[in-house]
């Protein structure tokens, strides 16, 4: 698990809903020429059963990072889960998408883009400037 904070999102009601800042420009980071992404994905259960689970993380955190897909900027994908389905926590995009192919939960990709940058890394370690 890593921590982040949410700054900015593109769409006003879910900014109004987690009190973030509404930016509406940030939806147009999607418009890009097709294979110059600046977005990664981002899985927001809309009923809160769990944490949302990112794409990708800084590795490590800070200026030494090796993960070049890396961004702070994500496309939400909602995820809901079928009705009958037992409900677990899903730890990462791999088992999101295996437990989509089950037919366990079903992912909808929006236009929404958020401002979420990773300040502390699953080890523990927090970049230097949060305060």
């Amino acid at each position: 698990m890593v921590e982040y904070i949410t700054t900015d999102i593109s769409d006003l009601t879910m900014a109004q809903m987690i009190g973030a800042n509404h930016v509406p420009s940030l939806a147009s980071a999607l418009d890009l020429p097709r294979g110059s992404s600046i977005v990664e994905r981002v899985y927001k259960f809309p009923n809160e059963e769990q944490i949302s689970v990112f794409q990708s993380a800084p590795n490590p955190v800070g200026a030494e990072n090796k993960d070049q897909s890396y961004s702070p900027l994500w496309r939400v994908v909602l995820v809901r889960w079928a009705e009958r389905t037992t409900k677990r926590e899903l730890k990462s995009e791999e088992e999101l998408l295996a437990a989509e192919e089950k037919r366990e939960v079903a992912l909808e990709v929006t236009n929404i883009v958020v401002n979420c940058p990773v300040t502390r890394s699953v080890k523990g370690q927090s970049l230097k400037g949060v305060r």
